[in-house]
Order: structure tokens, then C-alpha cells, then sequence
């Protein structure tokens, strides 16, 4: 929603005011209450009882709160109120200040206009500071990027410092809606348009953290009423106006302009987000019911079981994806509608596909799990196999972490399985020309320098040209499965028979392996 034009004349004025000395604010603060307009009372009333109504909800009454202090309005109008409400709700708090970097002496002044704040409030307060344009090219982030992930960075490794229970930010209804339909304009799935919730957990620093934002049911026009009313001075940061950064962009151009359309539609958009948060709520405790069926987590990696996956509805599907990735990462930042889509074709599709998502999260397909993980490539983790063991033509046998039955089968006449990928799409089950198999058969890893005739070539290749043009990764190539004569492949477990092994049309029976990988 776009400023009135006093609002936005009464904030660039609150911005030019110099700063003021710890008397002089407390004096301000103890007028006011004292002296208070029957309309202003309204707005202050209606501002703390949202506060103290989302403490309760949220069950931090009695809580130890680090609030996330940048001193503009939101942020000094939230502090205001939670300290009216400190000896009510028997709260302890803590104020954290971060200066990005980005504005130089106007900053500095932001800091020390905090630190006087709590200082009156009776508040402890934190001071940090980042180089956020130099983390910005380290990392290759958007300025805004760079500059939430080192704010939530700091606040997260403060509340870890002092054991606080949760962080408080000032996000309003405002932010909302503004991020709704940055969301929209980005690409989102529903978890996008559900934008920020009152209690979010996310994970900074290695440590979990809860997120409260009390004022999410507040305009920005009732928060800067509030502030008015309070007689409170806090700072303006010119750069939320600018129109260089996205989210300015869309506060000074286009809601103003979508505004034309509906005079409402901040509030249309905050609307949006509650009915997605009601139908997101019933798909998560789906999802949840499924969660432990699907997937096995180990330290910051999770296995997701193709064949149950690939069994459930879509919307389940893209839930147990979503929670995949904020299981590992802590979050959901940056992660995109595109991204979970693509996860899910490359979970149904052929082994050895993965992919890099935001935030350092790798996403692997195997032979029965896909994974995902930070810090290591899970194809890693695949089993190598030793030595070269005997496989049984008839029957289970087991090798290491694997299982192979094999089966003597009667073919119709005219049948034909040369093509494995319309036969068995799993990759894990092949048929191949009794008559044409020497035994015995083996199976082991591969070795240096060797051959293969992958199916649909007359000729021989390099088996590690082979695996290089299939993309199998690097550091999964040794722990792939080979099925072997005593003079050629067979099998390329996973990715192809040889041609010369394949089913023929003259053929009446045929040998059909199916491989099995154990965890």
C-alpha cells in the first residue's frame, strides 16, 4: 500500500530529525502517556493489544525475546510495545541491531539511535556489522539477498549467544502482501503465497530458531499512527523508497498502480495468504503423515524412496519436496516453484540425474532413494563393491549392499526386450539371451581401461567414456554394479545392457536379473 502523502511527508521528516539525547526521549516518552489524544489512545490500544494477543497465541508470554532493532518505524514501534507489555506478560527482552555496510554515516547514526533507544527502553542491546556489498560478491547475491541473509545470520548467532527463546521482527500486514506478489511476480508454488507466518522456525547460524512477528495483522499506516501517537522518532532509511531494489520498485510503482484496479489490494493480497495458509495447514499434516514412510534422514542428507514417491499424488509429492529441502537447509529461501518441479521429473527419471539448488543443497538420483544434502555428493555414499563375486543364474544372491534375482523365463513367441527403458524403466531389472550368456556370471566394479557395447551400438567403447557420456557423476562411476562373463560386460547396472547379450527374436527363453539395493 502506498504512503498517503502526510504519512510519507511525517516519516522523511522523522528521518531528517537529529538525534536525540536519552533525557530528552525519555521525557517525550513520559509525556505522552500522559498527555494522549482520545483518538490517539484508540490507535496505541489497538496497536499493544495486537501485540500481547500474539504473544499469547504464541506461548512466549514469560520468554526471553531478542527483537530485531533497525530503528524505522516498525521496528521502534514494536520494541515500544513490547516493553509496555514487559512486566503484564513477564517478558524478557533484548535488542540486536545490524548495520549492512550500505549507508555509510547515515547508518552509523541508525546505531547509535538504537543503542540510545535501549538504553532509555532498559533494554541490553547488541550492535553487529557486515560488509554486506563484499558478501554480496563473494556469494553472488541481489543486494536485498545478501542483506537478509546477514541480518537473520546475526540474529540468529545473538539469540543462540544469550539462549533466548525466539527473534521478533516488525514485519506488518504491509510486508505481507508486498511479499505475496513479489512471490507471484518471482514464480511460487503455495508456500510463496502464504508469504510470512506469525511462527516460523529457521535454522541460522547451526541453530534453530523461532521467528515471531507480532505486528503481521498491523498496516504500515497503522503502525506509523501508532509512532505518532507515541510521539516516537524513529529513523527513515532512504533506501526502502529507492526503485533500484525490487521490493521498492514494487512499493512506489506498482501496487500505487495496481491500486488504480482495486483500492484494496493489499488487503486482498494479506487475504490471500491467510486462505493458503488454511489449505497449506491440511497439506502439511498429509505430507506429514507420509513424511516417515518416504524418507530416512541421516545428519544433513535425506533419502526419499523413489517407488513410494512416485506412488503418491502430486501435491504430496511437492510437500514431501518442500520439506525435504527445509529439513536440510533450514529453510526454504530462494527455493522456487521451478526447482521443486524439476526434482520431481528427475526422481521419476532415469538413475544418476542430480541437480544444485539455493543454499548449497545437492539433489542426487539413485538406484532406489533420491537425496538430498549439503556438504557431500550422496552418489559418494554408494557402496563399492570388492573383489569379483559369483551371481547365481537361478534365485537370490547377495553382494555387499546389494541383492540380484535372477529368473529363468518362458518368452511368447515374436517377444522382444531389447529396449530395457519401455521393459523396465526402474533401470534396476534387465533381460538378456539365455542362449547367448557363457557362464559363469559375476558381478563386480569396474575396472581400468575396459570395454562395453552398450546397447544400440556394433561396436565396443570405452566403458569410461561410456559413463561419461551417460553423466553418471565422477565419484559415483566405481560404486555402479557390473554384470559379467568371464570375457565382457553384460550390464551396466542401472543404465544399460550390452547388445550383444540382448534378447533376439529367434529366442525362447531368456535370463531376467532384477538388482536391489539394501541400506
Amino acid at each position: 500500500m502506498a504512503l498517503s502523502q502526510s504519512n510519507h511527508q511525517r516519516v522523511n521528516m522523522i528521518g531528517l530529525k537529529t538525534k536525540m539525547e536519552p533525557q530528552g526521549l525519555q521525557r517525550k516518552l513520559t509525556e505522552s502517556s500522559v498527555f494522549v489524544h482520545s483518538n490517539d489512545k484508540k490507535v496505541i490500544s489497538k496497536v499493544r493489544r495486537a501485540i500481547k494477543s500474539a504473544i499469547v497465541q504464541a506461548e512466549l508470554t514469560g520468554k526471553y525475546l531478542v527483537v530485531g532493532i533497525s530503528g524505522g518505524p516498525d521496528s521502534v514501534s514494536l520494541l515500544d510495545g513490547l516493553v509496555s507489555l514487559r512486566d503484564e506478560l513477564n517478558l524478557t527482552l533484548h535488542a540486536a541491531h545490524l548495520n549492512h555496510g550500505l549507508r555509510s554515516e547515515a547508518a552509523k547514526k541508525d546505531a547509535d539511535f538504537v543503542a540510545k533507544l535501549s538504553e532509555v527502553y532498559g533494554v541490553s542491546h547488541t550492535p553487529g556489522y557486515v560488509d554486506v556489498p563484499k558478501l554480496r560478491r563473494q556469494q553472488k547475491l541481489s543486494v536485498e539477498e545478501a542483506a537478509r541473509l546477514a541480518r537473520y545470520d546475526f540474529l540468529g548467532r545473538v539469540t543462540a549467544d544469550l539462549n533466548a527463546d525466539a527473534i521478533v521482527l516488525g514485519h506488518t500486514a504491509s510486508d505481507q502482501a508486498e511479499t505475496v506478489l513479489l512471490n507471484i511476480i518471482r514464480g511460487t508454488g503455495l508456500s510463496g503465497l502464504r508469504g510470512m507466518e506469525m511462527i516460523s522456525q529457521r535454522t541460522f547460524s547451526g541453530h534453530s530458531n523461532r521467528l515471531f512477528r507480532p505486528l503481521l495483522k498491523l498496516s504500515r499506516k497503522e503502525i506509523l499512527d501508532y509512532c505518532e501517537a507515541r510521539n516516537l522518532e524513529p529513523r527513515w532509511d532512504e533506501t526502502n523508497a529507492s526503485e533500484e531494489l525490487a521490493r521498492g520498485r514494487l512499493r512506489q510503482v506498482l501496487l500505487p498502480e495496481l491500486e488504480q484496479l482495486n483500492p484494496s489490494v493489499e488487503k486482498a493480497l494479506v487475504r490471500l495468504s491467510e486462505n493458503v495458509s488454511r489449505d497449506l495447514l491440511f497439506i502439511e499434516e498429509q505430507t506429514e503423515s507420509f513424511w516417515k514412510k518416504t524418507t530416512q534422514v541421516h545428519n544433513q542428507s535425506v533419502l526419499i524412496t523413489r517407488k513410494i514417491f512416485a506412488s503418491l499424488s502430486q501435491t504430496l509429492q511437492m510437500g514431501i519436496l518442500r520439506k525435504a529441502v527445509a529439513t536440510v537447509k533450514g529453510n526454504l529461501d530462494d527455493l522456487e516453484q521451478n526447482h521443486i518441479e524439476s526434482m520431481a521429473r528427475l526422481i521419476c527419471g532415469p538413475v544418476g540425474r542430480s541437480l544444485d539448488l539455493p543454499g548449497g543443497v545437492s539433489f542426487s538420483v539413485g538406484y532406489q532413494s533420491a537425496t538430498l544434502s549439503i556438504g557431500s555428493d550422496l552418489c559418494s555414499a554408494s557402496p563399492k563393491l570388492e573383489g569379483k563375486n559369483p551371481l547365481s543364474a537361478q534365485g537370490v544372491t547377495q553382494i555387499g549392499q546389494w541383492k540380484f534375482h535372477a529368473d529363468v523365463c518362458s518368452l511368447g513367441q515374436g517377444s522382444s526386450f531389447s529396449d530395457r527403458s519401455e521393459a523396465f524403466p526402474d533401470g534396476l531389472t534387465a533381460r538378456f539371451s539365455l542362449r547367448l550368456l557363457s557362464t559363469p556370471l559375476f558381478v563386480r566394479s569396474r575396472e581400468r581401461g575396459e570395454y562395453f557395447q552398450p546397447l544400440g551400438m556394433s561396436g565396443h567403447k570405452k566403458l569410461q567414456d561410456f559413463m561419461v557420456d551417460s553423466k553418471i557423476p565422477r565419484r559415483a562411476r566405481q560404486a555402479v554394479p557390473l554384470v559379467v562373463t568371464p570375457d565382457d560386460i553384460v550390464w551396466v547396472v542401472g543404465w544399460r545392457i550390452a547388445d550383444w547379450a540382448k534378447v533376439r527374436q529367434e529366442d525362447s527363453e531368456c535370463l531376467e536379473i532384477r538388482a536391489e539395493f539394501v541400506s
